[in-house]
């Protein structure tokens, strides 16, 4: 293996130098946007087709898309999907953003009387006043009529939490969990009014384009899709990527109001979906790599960002799998790994206390030779 490929980026926090488009809305086990430009950086060049099959929350699309590079994203999850579409297809100006805001807001105000609460799950109802719910859905429903990613996605974003700013009574900002113990009604009854939609999108839209990137002028793909069929391309000169951490976070429970947001409705299929959590991961990444290896051209990289996980009391070090992916499956075997790199993820990115098994990373750099 090389040991020339030297790579470091800002291990403390970059919320206030990244763009503000990356917090959109918020994503639990989001990719650090300085490691994701560090190897986008380091392992391709402008015009290069990088490629995500696992997008999450889009760090990569965005960082390489802010690069100069051209972007292939996709994830099975709609939550990740929208914040994709809306992080790497937004409206090119904040005066833009504003005009179609109020175009969708007008739509919405037709459909306001349509909202049957009745309709709502309870426990759905449970975080909202009910006429800061009715104004929500209506303008969630004329996003999705009108496939208005972009501001769908800062509905999302205000959708929960205990600040006033926010859509919800208070909630936790990253899991959807009442706070009603903490701030009791009877104590704080100015947290429990409804709360005006309209005017806390606006002030969520400015926000968004604080520090903005230039759009690249190639157009990004974006899909909603199993990464085991991600759509056939050629020439890609990198897949830079973050697997499911083996289940390690439970990605429909952790977004669920978001989620059922988005279709009305809790989605199935996002988990692994087995007991046998390590055979599971081995095959998704397996047949992952094995379908994307044929597209990417001759030096072109592979690059796993590999989170440990933690099963039955003992850490499982998931990079130990992909280099037994790599070195064990045919179409695999004209990778070599050149470069291994190893982080830690402070208590702060694992977002529950009781989910602290994933307590490092490795990237794992593999070439095409």
């Amino acid at each position: 293996m090389n040991t020339d490929l030297s790579l470091s980026w800002d291990h403390s926090s970059t919320v206030h130098t990244d763009w503000t488009l990356h917090q959109i809305a918020p994503y639990i086990g989001r990719m650090k946007a300085a490691m994701a430009r560090a190897l986008i950086e380091k392992f391709t060049r402008p015009g290069d087709l990088v490629v995500d099959p696992f997008c999450g929350s889009g760090v990569v699309p965005l960082e390489a898309s802010a690069s100069k590079r051209r972007v292939a994203a996709g994830d099975w999850s709609p939550y990740a999907y929208i914040l994709t579409k809306a992080k790497l297809i937004p409206p090119p100006t904040l005066n833009t953003a504003l005009t179609r805001f109020e175009t969708i807001w007008k739509s919405s105000r037709r459909i306001l009387d349509k909202q049957d609460l009745r309709t709502v799950p309870k426990w759905v109802r449970s975080f909202f006043h009910p006429e800061t719910l009715r104004s929500t859905l209506a303008f969630r429903d004329a996003c999705v009529y009108q496939q208005e990613h972009f501001l769908l996605a800062c509905l999302l974003g205000i959708l929960h939490h205990q600040r006033p700013g926010f859509l919800s009574y208070p909630s936790s900002h990253l899991v959807p969990y009442l706070r009603n113990l903490k701030f009791p009604r009877a104590e704080f009854p100015e947290l429990y009014i409804e709360r005006d939609v309209k005017s806390r999108m606006l002030a969520k839209i400015v926000r968004t384009y604080k520090r903005f990137p230039i759009r690249t002028l190639a157009k990004p793909r974006v899909s909603l899709v199993d990464a085991r069929s991600f759509p056939r391309m050629q020439g890609i000169h990198a897949v830079i990527t973050s697997p499911p951490y083996m289940n390690e976070l439970d990605y429909v429970r952790d977004n669920r109001l978001r989620l059922w947001f988005i279709e009305r409705s809790l989605p199935a299929g996002l988990e692994l979906g087995t007991l046998n959590k390590k055979a599971a991961f081995t095959a998704l990444l397996s047949g992952v790599c094995s379908r994307l290896a044929p597209m990417i051209r001759s030096k072109g990289v592979f690059a796993l960002v590999l989170g440990d996980a933690t099963r039955g009391g003992q850490s499982i070090n998931t990079a130990t799998i992909a280099k037994q992916v790599f070195s064990l499956n045919d179409e695999l075997n004209g990778f070599e790994l050149i470069a291994e790199y190893r982080d830690k993820i402070p208590d702060i990115r694992r977002s529950r206390r009781e989910c602290k098994g994933t307590k490092a990373e490795t990237i794992l750099v593999y070439r095409n030779q």
